[in-house]
């Protein structure tokens, strides 16, 4: 018995291992199928920017209007998948039922804190913001993620996006390569550390700190409660 039981093992053994080689190489490959898929997939249009917008005397992107009883600021990461959700699932309601109501004043504040790409980008950002089209570039930005610092947020990528928003590429690209917005960005992100931001996407309403993300309904319980209270 001992025989056989040495003579069959092998066999087995030489069956087994190349159905388990052939088993991982099937599953690389529709790993990368579904990669390059989930890469290439098509994004977002540009956003149609319909409120008042500008820069902040600081020099942050704002929405809405600036004598607004509410201000709500927002610390971001453009490689944060979660802040790519509330800009996809909430921005849109709040920005129909308050900023274009002139109910709210949003400030967008630049927090990067996942990596050279984040940095880059916000970077890139703080051009697009330059020439007055922030938030069509922050669309473009969060609806093209494709992982933290996989070389998606490339130089050449940013000022391809700057051109598909209707930028003057060539303003843009002299912007970014330049490192015009370099300092400023990491102050932005110094300035969110010492005010106690630790993630994104953290918010202040009205100076009160929430942090993460919730369902849109929260938000406009939270706004409507301050609205209704008085001056």
């Amino acid at each position: 018995m001992s025989k056989r039981t040495a003579r069959t093992t092998p066999t087995r053994r030489s069956i087994g291992l190349p159905i388990l080689i052939v088993a991982a190489a099937l599953v690389g490959v529709l790993a990368l199928i579904g990669y390059q898929w989930w890469a290439s997939r098509p994004s977002e249009g540009v956003l149609a920017v319909d409120y008042p917008s500008g820069l902040t005397p600081d020099g942050y992107p704002y929405k809405g209007n600036p004598e607004a009883k509410i201000v709500i600021e927002e610390y971001s990461d453009f490689q944060c998948p979660v802040c790519a959700r509330y800009v996809r699932e909430v921005a849109p309601r709040l920005d129909a039922k308050y900023v274009k109501a002139g109910k709210v004043y949003y400030i967008f504040r630049y927090f990067p804190f996942l990596g050279p790409e984040s940095f880059r980008a916000a970077e890139a950002a703080a051009c697009a913001a330059e020439q007055g089209r922030f938030w069509e570039y922050e669309h473009i930005l969060f609806a093209n993620q494709r992982g933290e610092n996989l070389g998606w947020f490339s130089d050449d990528r940013l000022i391809g996006f700057a051109a598909r928003v209707g930028l003057d590429r060539g303003r843009f690209e002299n912007c970014l390569l330049s490192g015009k917005y370099r300092d400023f960005i990491r102050q932005a992100a110094e300035s969110g550390r010492q005010r106690g931001v630790r993630a994104t996407p953290t918010f202040f309403i009205n100076g009160e700190k929430i942090e993460g993300l919730y369902d849109v309904t929260f938000y406009e319980t939270y706004l409507d409660t301050l609205l209704q209270k008085g001056p």
